[in-house]
């Protein structure tokens, strides 16, 4: 069913609604700053049907020029949608607030009545870029608007101007409640599709494309940390273990050196599967000996695992990452590793001790 919600995680609805913002603030802005210059542009008109200059409706139709350069600062300084959002329905309502004020010296009602019907479309725009709940709350205040209105001017027809905007609100609502579902569907594919290129599947670990993301630009190799502890850790005997008991036990203990590299390891250390049995771990802002003793728990927690599909050792190499080409640093831990698995098999070695 189209007003059927679509499931966005808990945990990522706040990237799903920065995400929608992000999308559609353009477009939002330039709703905004053509409707408030173009209710500045009546200002002619109202010069017009007094045949001079119209004094009363000159602060009225300007003064909206004042929130305006308020919010295209904030907008270029503040990329929150918490934020943004409400100011954009603000902005929906000063305008409205604008021609009210004007009204209320020309006295011509055709234009309060054509000012409400632009406002809906400007809600219908602003909305797509808003939580829907949000958007709901926030266009039921044109309610207050109404009364506003009726309070300054007495005209013929309110009963029939609240149910046309009665009912516009209820479409545009119902729009949004359907335009997010769509866009939700959207997100999900591609959230799904982000997770497929950007995680080996079989453990669930990053794979090598985490290291290009995590770079300064696309043409760089040098990593946004500066300062962080690599380690490549790397299972011992691995081609005997697929021999002697397959390969379905070689995957098995695979994950089961991931899933004792997330225990070991904080929320924002990066673990990423270089291919095969090895792992390569980044630990930000770590020196050398921390980064070492982090590799001997890993190794440590190997050791003296008691369940699982069999017993296994592994050789850690590490070293630290201080800025330029990662590529280098890694090579550096391979040269440890290889430097533990022929020395000792079951050891952690760092570069810098070499």
């Amino acid at each position: 069913m189209i007003f059927k919600p679509v499931n966005i995680p808990k945990e990522k609805r706040n990237d799903f609604y920065q995400s929608k913002y992000e999308h559609f603030k353009n477009l939002v802005l330039w709703v905004i700053v053509i409707s408030c210059l173009v209710e500045m542009t009546f200002f002619v008109s109202d010069c017009s049907s007094v045949s001079g200059f119209s004094s009363d409706t000159f602060l009225p139709r300007f003064l909206i020029i004042v929130p305006l350069i308020v919010y295209f600062v904030v907008f270029k300084h503040v990329s929150s949608y918490k934020i943004m959002v409400p100011f954009s329905y603000v902005m929906i309502h000063a305008c409205m607030l604008s021609v009210i004020w004007t009204s209320v010296y020309t006295h011509n009602v055709q234009n309060l009545r054509e000012a409400f019907l632009v406002l809906q479309v400007m809600f219908l725009i602003v909305g797509i870029a808003s939580p829907k709940i949000e958007h709901c709350i926030f266009h039921a205040l044109l309610i207050g608007d109404i009364i506003l209105a009726l309070m300054y001017n007495s005209f013929s027809g309110i009963d029939t101007l609240i149910s046309l905007d009665g009912a516009e609100l209820i479409a545009v609502c119902a729009f949004e409640f359907i335009f997010e579902n769509i866009f939700a569907e959207q997100y999900n594919t591609r959230m799904k599709l982000e997770d497929i290129s950007l995680h080996d599947q079989l453990t669930g670990a990053f794979n090598r494309t985490k290291l290009k993301m995590m770079c300064l630009d696309e043409e760089s190799n040098e990593l946004e940390c500066r300062n962080a502890g690599f380690l490549l850790a790397d299972i011992n005997e691995f081609k005997k273990i697929n021999e002697s008991f397959g390969h379905d036990v070689g995957d098995q203990i695979i994950k089961e050196l991931y899933d004792i590299i997330k225990v070991c390891t904080r929320g924002d250390d990066v673990c990423i599967r270089m291919g095969g049995e090895q792992f390569l771990i980044i630990v930000p802002n770590q020196g050398l000996a921390r980064t070492k003793e982090i590799g001997e728990r890993i190794r440590h927690q190997v050791e003296n695992k008691k369940d699982g599909a069999c017993k296994f050792k592994i050789s850690v190499g590490c070293t630290i990452y201080k800025g330029g080409d990662y590529h280098v640093s890694v090579n550096l831990a391979d040269k440890a590793l290889k430097f533990a698995k022929q020395n000792d098999v079951d050891l952690v070695v760092a570069y810098e001790d070499m």
